[in-house]
């Protein structure tokens, strides 16, 4: 690190000139690019869902799979080229949805009263570790609920008792970093894009595709790291018991310390997520806590959590495996350079 260079700009805007040298997208990626764009206008153009809408995703916790992830908080580091991070997880969660009378807030029915959720991943880097390209898929294993069968309603599909396994939204993102690489902190870029699996129909996944912008911003100072992320959905028109909901706004914000080991890997993380449906009162609130176990290549998570709100789950414990593979892997890693959140 050269010193008085931490946090000094150059007369243009870097982020403007890295994203000018990417290099141009092929003619034979165009026209996949402008049929997902096609797929999107589609699904929020498709006019007004069932009396009572299954097709929303309960649980939408995510893990990423790069080199500067908490859980679902994303820092700003990004692959290095032909570099290949790849996680799994899985989490138990209770009441990740509850419907409520819009007046009284009485409770009226839980669509889901426990989900078993598996989640594999993965992230590819492309350049220069300022673009990467990533995968991930989530699937509900088990779950059980009353679905929509105590809200009642004329539509015949309300009877119908709840999935007890499906597929998730499948996750296509790209994420480039904005700054120099070796500052200690740092501005990226996300953009998510996710089309139903099955899972429409038993609040496993979304009625149609979303997709999501997301502005990163990441701090590295010693064993302390932080992450701040703001994001749009977009998504299809859905109604749930009276309410309409749309596009919704998500925020996260993570930090991680690292405890001084030697052999292995150990850092303490927490994390808070929240989400807001646009034009309606419905907003949740979720926090995260764990500890991560580093060694070499690969890392141990496992937490738990806690929420507030109609689309957060009253509880959840979590664990997941992380880690990557390079062409040419480090004989001797130190502990800060095993794949924790630092």
């Amino acid at each position: 690190m050269e010193p008085g260079r931490l946090g000094r700009f150059g007369t243009s805007v870097y982020g403007a000139d890295v994203l000018r040298s990417l290099p141009s997208v092929s003619c034979g990626f165009r026209w996949p690019i402008l049929g997902s764009l096609l797929l999107v206008v589609l699904g929020w153009s498709s006019g007004t869902a069932c009396a009572q809408s299954t097709g929303i995703a309960a649980d939408r916790m995510i893990f990423h799979s790069g080199p500067s992830a908490f859980y679902q908080v994303e820092g700003g580091e990004v692959s290095a080229p032909r570099e290949l991070w790849l996680h799994s997880s899985a989490s138990l969660l209770s009441n990740p949805l509850r419907l409520r009378q819009r007046y009284t807030s009485e409770l009226l029915a839980t669509p889901i009263s426990y989900r078993v959720t598996l989640d594999l991943g993965g992230e590819l880097g492309l350049w220069k570790k300022r673009l990467s390209l990533g995968v991930g898929l989530p699937v509900a294993v088990w779950q059980n609920g009353d679905r929509l069968q105590a809200t009642g309603g004329n539509d015949g599909s309300v009877d119908r008792p709840l999935r007890s396994s499906a597929v998730g939204d499948i996750r296509l993102r790209a994420k480039a970093r904005l700054t120099p690489t070796d500052w200690f902190w740092s501005v990226a870029m996300a953009l998510d894009f996710t089309i139903p699996g099955g899972g429409q129909r038993d609040f496993v996944a979304t009625s149609g595709p979303t997709i999501a912008p997301r502005l990163i911003g990441w701090f590295l100072r010693g064993p302390v790291a932080a992450a701040l992320n703001v994001s749009i959905r977009f998504a299809p028109h859905r109604e749930i018991y009276q309410t309409s909901i749309q596009h919704s706004l998500e925020w996260g914000a993570a930090a991680s310390v690292a405890f001084p080991t030697r052999r292995v890997g150990l850092a303490l993380l927490g994390e808070s997520v929240g989400s807001y449906a646009i034009g309606t009162p419905m907003h949740s609130t979720e926090l995260r806590g764990g500890l991560r176990l580093g060694l070499r290549q690969a890392a141990l998570d496992v937490g738990a959590g806690a929420g507030l709100g109609p689309l957060s789950p009253d509880w959840r414990v979590f664990v997941s495996m992380r880690g990557y593979f390079t062409e040419k892997p480090a004989s001797n890693l130190s502990c800060t350079e095993r794949p924790l959140a630092l």
